[in-house]
């Protein structure tokens, strides 16, 4: 199991890495996932830092992920599904190519979930949640961005604990 439905914490087995919200930075430079994986990072310039790592495979998909840090505790996790005929640039991306990825990322969520999800939308974008008692996981189109991805949210009083 990727992600615990317990408690929104990801277990990485390949790497012995668990990611969950509050990890501190040290703790995660620590593990095999970041010294094997780390990519790139994004200093926002407001106390967000953002990790980008290459993918890995989980249940045959190529999933990358993007760790967001405000300080150094981890507050927001993001993911992606990833295959060879995604764009590779703009000239190379439609809005039928970017569909693909996100309903590919339902298809992931669905099947490491082991449930449909809670909720779709279409409006204001199209989106898939799959809510817990502890928050949500999610996945979205957003056509603003023109990107897909996935994420975890955590309830404020799950933020404090």
């Amino acid at each position: 199991m990727l992600i615990n439905s317990e408690n929104g914490v990801i277990d990485l087995e390949t790497f012995t890495t668990r990611l969950y919200k509050g990890m501190k930075f040290d703790q995660l430079k620590q593990t095999d996932f970041y010294k094997k994986m780390y990519h790139n990072m994004w200093d926002v310039k407001t106390g967000y830092f953002w990790y980008y790592f290459k993918s890995i495979e989980i249940a045959g998909y190529q999933v990358s992920f993007s760790l967001c840090f405000f300080g150094d505790h981890l507050d927001i996790i993001h993911m992606s599904t990833w295959e060879k005929t995604d764009a590779k640039d703009w000239n190379d991306w439609t809005e039928e190519k970017e569909m693909r990825v996100f309903h590919r990322n339902n298809t992931f969520l669905t099947r490491i979930l082991e449930m449909p999800p809670t909720q779709k939308k279409k409006i204001p974008y199209p989106s898939c949640t799959f809510k817990f008692p502890w928050g949500n996981i999610w996945s979205v189109y957003d056509p603003r961005s023109a990107s897909s991805l996935m994420g975890i949210n955590f309830n404020e009083e799950e933020k404090n604990k």
